[in-house]
């Protein structure tokens, strides 16, 4: 800019018969104050795509948030049940009516910006499609919550879930197919991923023996069980011990 001036000032006259500075400059500080206000523009532009994901995302995970907390309250209500009347009846049809709708909204919002959606919400957009029986939904979120896993120790946990999903739609083959898949990971066997794998084992044995497969059920525990002695924080072994123990009983 400095140059600029010192042109403009050290330049002969027009009407001396040199060139005309000012003429010379004029496209040029045209064509700046053009690239300026480009530069200007987009960044706005970006500022505000920026700021519309952002409440996308805000939108999206207030939906999510009102889903759980719909989840928990139905989930409740199955648990301390002891006979089916008419009054509980209506209130989980109403939840399910809030959830009906809210998961409406939710997987348009997914639909069009995959690119801030997590596993975590398509894992639970997977759990609350499925109990509102709709399978297929429920089925394509799981797929999308394995896809988008953070690390391979989520990518076990997602995969056994769908294959539990899978036992309780009848289709038992393919769920072995998928207990057997998230039990060969590979991943370093930290004592959390031992808890998981016992965890993974402790599930997969109770599917099988709600369809009479009793000795797939002693194998998977006691897979469980050769998995929890491997366990070295004292806490953690208690925990998935007094877990195994209890499906054993279960079995007795």
């Amino acid at each position: 800019m400095n140059l600029l001036l010192l042109l403009l000032e050290k330049g002969p006259e027009p009407d001396k018969g040199g060139p005309d500075i000012g003429a010379i400059m004029a496209p040029i500080l045209s064509g700046l104050a053009f690239i300026l206000s480009s530069a200007a523009f987009v960044f706005t532009v970006f500022i505000q795509i920026k700021e519309r994901k952002r409440n996308i995302r805000q939108t999206l995970s207030v939906a999510l948030s009102q889903i759980a907390s719909i989840n928990v309250e139905v989930s409740t209500i199955k648990k301390d049940e002891r006979e089916v009347t008419p009054q509980t009846l209506d209130i989980r049809k109403n939840y399910n009516s809030q959830r009906g709708t809210l998961v409406s909204d939710a997987d348009f919002l997914i639909r069009q910006n995959e690119k801030i959606v997590t596993d975590a919400d398509c894992e639970l957009m997977a759990l609350t499609y499925a109990d509102l029986n709709d399978n297929e939904k429920s089925e394509e979120y799981w797929l999308q919550a394995i896809k988008l896993a953070r690390n391979p120790v989520q990518q076990h946990l997602h995969q056994r879930n769908y294959a539990s999903f899978l036992f309780n739609r009848n289709d038992v083959e393919k769920g072995r197919l998928l207990f057997e898949k998230s039990l060969s990971s590979g991943i370093t066997h930290t004592d959390d991923y031992l808890v998981n794998l016992s965890d993974t084992y402790v599930t997969w044995a109770r599917l099988e023996q709600n369809f009479g497969n009793e000795s797939e059920f002693g194998r998977l525990i006691n897979q469980a069980k050769s998995h929890c002695k491997e366990i070295q924080h004292r806490h953690k072994k208690e925990q998935i011990s007094k877990l195994i123990d209890h499906a054993s009983g279960d079995n007795k």
